[in-house]
């Protein structure tokens, strides 16, 4: 009798024993988001819990074309702990009906793979909008490498001002796949200037043939914003492009590229931070600066939300300004996007 009960004991706790396992479960694994417009990001945190008696290790999460997610957890999951699984829906380049698949693999022996989704209406976005994905795609830096006095006397519309000394500091908290492109008066500093910026780790680092004096001598004050005096030429030197590297643009070239970023906010919030290189015109001083702002250009205006840079670009369109258009979503779906990359801040 007692060698059947502790047959049965022992039977019952190797029983128990096979069936530990961990147990993957997610509350809601469809999320609808409903409507948006064309190039507005949606997010959405699914909530993963581990329901069973042992630890749930996740091995891997794959996302479908236009869709991102955090990493997986590095740790394993223990019986009655969840993670948040955060995913982001990118619907620039899509319409109609959408459908995003999430797949997480696990040790869960029952549900191996487990299938996740976002799905919504893309509604078609107003002509006047950019996406934050295209505006972002466009974006590139351009460096007055001068002194303050030389720069605040004269600069191109959208220049940093970064002096030549300062200017690897100034820089190392950008990403490294960043754009640049340097000017100085005669082109004389910007190889050095450059090579610095190569050995710091960016990639994609360019100069302007000839500096602001050639830029002036073909294109007169176009894009330039002035101080005060007028901008005196010194004789002009004949550039040698025989040689010319690809990474030397020629002003034609850099005319080609020119867009300007208008921050319509105030100027406090615009202090607290904005997109590099942007201006600052508050909406209410848009007529005021009519005259300076250049026609036939790419100016792409954004404010917090989307709602007054899309007043703005309407109003710019109606002015004259045919080519002006609001960033969809504004400095927050940029954010929500991106992060804080290639926001500057003007308060200390």
């Amino acid at each position: 009798m007692k060698k059947l009960i502790l047959t049965l004991s022992l039977c019952l706790a190797l029983s128990t024993l096979a069936f530990a396992a961990p147990t993957i479960s997610v509350t809601e694994p469809v999320y609808d988001f409903g409507s948006v417009f064309e190039g507005i990001a949606v997010a959405h945190t699914f909530m993963i819990e581990n329901i069973g008696d042992e630890a749930l290790e996740i091995s891997g999460v794959r996302a479908s074309c236009g869709c991102t997610t955090t990493t997986e957890p590095t740790e394993p999951i223990e019986p009655g702990e969840s993670f948040a699984l955060d995913v982001l829906v990118n619907t620039t380049g899509f319409g109609g009906t959408i459908s995003k698949s999430i797949t997480v693999y696990s040790n869960d022996p029952e549900t191996p793979v487990l299938s996740l989704r976002v799905m919504g209406q893309v509604l078609k976005s107003d002509p006047y909008h950019i996406s934050a994905s295209d505006a972002y795609y466009l974006l590139y830096l351009l460096i007055d490498l001068r002194t303050i006095e030389e720069y605040e006397a004269h600069h191109i519309l959208g220049a940093v001002n970064i002096p030549i000394e300062g200017l690897a500091e100034a820089l190392s908290d950008l990403p490294h796949e960043t754009f640049i492109i340097l000017y100085d008066n005669a082109g004389d500093a910007v190889a050095d200037a450059a090579l610095t910026l190569r050995d710091e780790g960016f990639a994609f680092v360019h100069t302007l043939l000839g500096g602001l004096n050639e830029w002036v001598y073909q294109y007169d004050m176009k894009y330039i914003v002035s101080g005060s005096g007028m901008y005196t030429l010194p004789p002009r030197v004949t550039i040698d492009t025989t040689n010319r590297q690809s990474s030397e643009l020629l002003p034609s070239e850099l005319d080609y590229l020119f867009y300007l970023y208008i921050d319509v906010r105030s100027a406090d919030a615009y202090a607290t931070g904005h997109i590099i290189g942007s201006i600052n015109i508050p909406f209410d001083d848009l007529d005021s600066w009519s005259d300076n702002l250049p026609t036939g250009v790419l100016l792409i205006a954004y404010d917090q939300t989307g709602f007054i840079g899309d007043q703005a670009a309407l109003w710019l369109m109606n002015n004259d300004f045919s080519r002006a258009r609001s960033m969809l979503g504004g400095l927050d779906e940029w954010i929500r996007q991106y992060g804080q990359n290639y926001l500057l801040s003007s308060t200390p």
